[in-house]
């Protein structure tokens, strides 16, 4: 009975990601190699770019994300939007003055920003079931 578990837990968990998709994040423009990159995902337009709305969020060593990127496993086929920033002084926030960003940012699809972040439409992409994409996102 023990084998006949074993072997239908495999099946679902290898099945079950099967179907995922994965996301490649590339990262250009990075100058400095101190500090971290945050790295936010989002599947939901009203609660894009806070802090509290993100599906997963990540901080790697600066270093690690130029020389390897990120990588993203097992999502859903849904609509994405990424945003990241350097935290060069690796104190987890994102620096201002006056409301002006003090650290680089991006977003995917390079989203133009004014005045604000971006909406979640510009930096939208879809990622289907059972692909990988890369992703490239220019500091700013």
């Amino acid at each position: 009975m023990k084998i006949i578990i074993n072997i239908f837990l495999f099946l679902v968990l290898t099945f079950s990601n099967l179907f995922a998709g994965e996301i490649i994040v590339k990262v250009n423009n990075i100058e400095e190699m101190d500090g971290l990159i945050h790295f936010a995902l989002y599947d939901d337009p009203k609660s894009f770019p806070e802090d509290s709305g993100k599906k997963i969020g990540l901080v790697e060593d600066t270093i690690e994300v130029y020389k390897n990127g990120l990588v993203i496993k097992n999502l859903e086929e849904s609509y994405y939007a990424i945003a990241i920033y350097h935290d060069e002084n690796s104190n987890n926030k994102f620096d201002t003055f006056l409301s002006i960003p003090k650290e680089k940012y991006g977003f995917s699809n390079d989203a133009p920003v004014f005045l604000g972040p971006p909406e979640f439409e510009d930096a939208a992409f879809l990622l289907k079931k059972n692909e990988k994409i890369q992703i490239e996102i220019s500091l700013r």
